[in-house]
């Protein structure tokens, strides 16, 4: 096997697990019941493969058991193991105090290249691996290609493999826990690249063919969008990419018609206490350094606009990309809108003060953090009364600052 497991989206009574190996003979992944003592087969299944006979495979589990721990055990031609790690299904229809961590930006990378790059130590991911959270929420830029990286298919493919198969660290993280995924334009073309990428529909096959995310089941809604719920929280990871339009005109799309609608109806209908919109670039700074959803102010105007003139309550963006941490803060409406940017992980930092980023009217104030590091969410407290507890934490895995929202300050007030 090369790589894997990774755990994508786990429902009370579903999961979808993916794995990278070598071959088309017999293969098999299955999960353990530690309760029943039963075995569960795969309901159903995706793969792609590339010219090395390199196969990247989905399976997909109906019918699981709620509050349920499954452990994994994996059988590629033969060869089988009880794998030490597994997971647990979320309980049905309760609340319950969860968390997750975020983070973008993650270089990785091999040959010459490593050798020059200063940040060659992968501590953080072990820091991460050892910070308890029931899942981990990928903000963007999760495999960084550059050049030749995203020219072809086999090269996106060997991209997505060789991180997820040649590095210890993330090998050692990617299945202690589940993950749920986001893009930017670093796992989907060239630096910064909008709609008009003209390989953008093979970059979207190979990154839902690494990335077992819970995509609607409908032929309409085409892009990497979908709608994620854990207990009470719902998370609305768009697609920044495959309908931008052209930078620097403020009357293009961003997110697109198609997406735009979908996301409001999700909204509308959402009876989550929390409802974070992940979006791979910044949605809230106006800053002038970098890309950002300001730039294309018609859509963002109408997404703000109806979020508040509809009083949707509990909305937070969550989004990467900018090689810094901050969270903003901006009253629209009569709503307090926040917008946590996490990144990068591995990536360079990005020196503030010498792009003119080190001051921003809308950051809260002492959340800048130049230097790489995550971000855990905790959603807690009673029913009614639940709060989200935002935190980062540097690569030594130190805590930065934390910074609490109750859900009823998530709102329009009269």
């Amino acid at each position: 096997m090369l790589a894997g497991p990774v755990v994508g989206s786990v429902t009370p009574t579903s999961a979808a697990v993916w794995i990278g190996y070598y071959g088309s003979g017999r293969n098999a992944l299955v999960l353990l019941d530690t309760i029943d003592k039963k075995i569960l087969l795969p309901t159903s299944h995706q793969f792609i493969t590339n010219k090395k006979r390199q196969v990247s495979l989905i399976m997909y589990f109906q019918k699981l058991v709620p509050g349920r721990y499954y452990r994994i055990f994996i059988e590629i031609e033969g060869w089988g193991r009880l794998n030490s790690y597994g997971f647990s299904t979320p309980e049905q229809d309760t609340i319950k105090d969860f968390s997750f961590l975020l983070g973008s930006c993650l270089m990785l990378r091999t040959g010459l290249f490593r050798i020059a790059y200063p940040g060659l130590k992968h501590g953080i991911l072990k820091k991460m691996q050892a910070t308890e959270s029931d899942f981990m929420l990928w903000l963007g830029d999760n495999v960084y290609m550059l050049w030749r990286d995203h020219n072809s298919y086999e090269n996106m493919f060997k991209r997505y493999m060789k991180t997820r198969s040649h590095f210890r660290s993330l090998k050692g993280f990617l299945p202690t826990r589940p993950h749920v995924a986001a893009w930017d334009d670093h796992d989907y073309g060239p630096n910064d690249a909008d709609g008009s990428w003209k390989l953008k529909d093979t970059a979207l096959l190979i990154f839902k063919s690494f990335w077992p995310n819970p995509y609607p089941d409908n032929p309409a809604l085409v892009g990497n969008f979908f709608k994620y719920s854990y207990y009470d929280a719902d998370f609305f990871v768009t697609d920044d990419r495959y309908y931008r339009g052209a930078c620097c005109d403020s009357t293009q799309p961003f997110l697109g018609e198609i997406q735009m609608l979908w996301l409001k109806q999700q909204l509308m209908t959402s009876q989550a206490t929390f409802k974070f919109i992940v979006i791979g670039t910044q949605a809230l700074s106006e800053m002038h350094f970098g890309e950002k959803y300001a730039n294309y102010a018609r859509e963002r105007e109408e997404l703000l606009d109806f979020i508040a003139s509809n009083n949707i309550q509990g909305v937070v963006f969550l989004s990467g990309d900018v090689h810094f941490t901050e969270l903003c803060n901006k009253k629209y409406m009569g709503y307090p809108f926040y917008d946590f940017s996490c990144s990068p992980l591995l990536a360079p930092v990005l020196p503030l003060r010498l792009v003119g980023m080190h001051k921003n009217p809308m950051r809260v104030e002492g959340t800048a953090i130049q230097g790489r590091n995550f971000g855990r969410i905790t959603i807690y407290g009673n029913k009614g009364d639940r709060v989200c507890r935002m935190e980062a934490f540097d690569r030594r895995g130190k805590l930065k600052w934390k910074y609490e929202i109750h859900q009823n300050d998530l709102a329009v007030k009269p």
